[in-house]
């Protein structure tokens, strides 16, 4: 039996502070939907017209890296988003997006 080895992962979502709450949801039920956990999450935001970001760290097996990248990716498209920087927990980037 094999067991599967879980890596740490890091997303950052760089948005408009109003929306920020939303887009958080969205990657939460994106990830729970791949059963995927989310380990830690990091809020920073001035006020809610400016930007604001979250960090979310999770745990995600190798084969279900593409499947992060296309969350990344969607994440990106939308227009309220600035950036998404997609990082593996050591510090290597995986994707960086601007919006």
């Amino acid at each position: 039996m094999r067991i599967k080895q879980f890596l740490p992962y890091r997303f950052t979502i760089v948005s408009l502070g109003a929306t920020l709450n939303a887009l958080r949801k969205q990657l939460y039920y994106e990830l729970r939907d791949l059963d995927l956990r989310v380990v830690e999450v990091r809020v920073s935001r001035a006020d809610a017209s400016q930007l604001a970001s979250t960090v979310v760290t999770l745990r995600c097996a190798p084969e279900q890296r593409k499947q992060l990248g296309a969350i990344a990716l969607r994440l990106g498209q939308s227009p309220d988003v600035r950036r998404v920087h997609w990082q593996h927990e050591s510090g290597a980037d995986i994707a960086v997006l601007p919006a």
